[in-house]
């Protein structure tokens, strides 16, 4: 059955990509899009980039249109955000227990398509490392189980989520959502919800730091609850951290969409994702600065 399963996928790739179905994105233009001056107190902010694994899959899977015979070089990690004497971390890659609850909760058809190289785990670096400040809390970008794997490993802090996603958590399961990650009652869930407030066109945000150097926005599609992130550091560079909203960054440079199959399989709702696709071009185009990382392609990582 196994087998077959992978048989059945494989030839969809090739087939699908034979047909070269083009997954466009319609593009969008917004004054709106503008970002604020940088803040004065992102004299105060550092980010980390903390790898905790890697994968190699083929560029058809990630982006619609790409090369079935060219190899995508990808990560799973975390980004350590400090901020004066307050640090946080956005997402947490992969973590200590990642190989039991993968083999746990992971339906054995997709195993192939989602194995990884482990690497360091973010408690591990931490551990290793004495110039990274340890993190006050964890805010996911969503709930997916290469997001949340390493919340187990700091049972101490709150878990800050979307009301949106901490719902979806309830009612998704694998392949997206791990129960051996999530269902934990010692787990300190911390919910929250955006305001009406824009910042640089997304209508939806939470000034973590209410100076403008660390804002959420509502990144909603991929899962109900996604956010953004916003941050502004100390060396004058600006991010955008999108999480999954693409994996690939062609997907914003060509304005495509995930390969067909893999938005089926993972996006909760793709026109939803697309129009947030959209919406982070048309920022980037008014935005030239502005350093947009997606979760998952390694390039954006270097």
């Amino acid at each position: 059955m196994k087998r077959t399963l992978i048989i059945v996928i494989t030839l969809a790739v090739i087939f699908a990509v034979a047909l070269n179905i083009p997954g466009n994105i319609e593009s969008i233009q917004s004054k709106e899009s503008k970002l604020p001056p940088i803040p004065t107190s992102s004299k105060l902010v550092e980010v980390h980039f903390l790898d905790t694994a890697h994968f190699q899959t083929p560029e058809a899977f990630t982006v619609s249109g790409g090369s079935i015979f060219k190899t995508a070089e990808m990560i799973h990690g975390a980004i350590l955000v400090t901020h004066e004497s307050d640090s946080f971390l956005f997402d947490t890659g992969l973590g200590e227990n990642v190989d039991s609850q993968f083999k746990q909760d992971m339906p054995a058809f997709l195993v192939p398509f989602m194995s990884y190289q482990k690497g360091q785990s973010v408690l591990a670096q931490l551990s290793t490392n004495s110039k990274l400040p340890k993190p006050n809390k964890i805010i996911l970008s969503h709930a997916h189980w290469d997001h949340a794997s390493g919340i187990m490993d700091f049972p101490e802090l709150d878990i800050w989520v979307t009301n949106a996603e901490r719902n979806y958590m309830k009612e998704e399961g694998p392949p997206a959502v791990f129960p051996s990650q999530v269902s934990s009652p010692s787990i300190k869930w911390r919910t929250y919800s955006l305001s009406a407030d824009d910042y640089a066109g997304f209508s939806d945000s939470l000034d973590i730091y209410d100076d403008g150097t660390a804002v959420l926005v509502s990144l909603s599609g991929h899962s109900p609850g996604s956010v953004g992130l916003f941050v502004n550091t100390k060396k004058g560079k600006r991010y955008f951290f999108i999480g999954d909203a693409v994996w690939n960054l062609d997907g914003l440079e060509k304005l495509k969409s995930k390969f067909w199959i893999s938005s089926f399989l993972v996006d909760h709702d793709k026109q939803k994702t697309n129009a947030i696709v959209a919406k982070i071009v048309a920022l980037a185009t008014v935005n030239p600065e502005l350093i947009i990382v997606p979760a998952h392609d390694r390039r954006a990582w270097e």
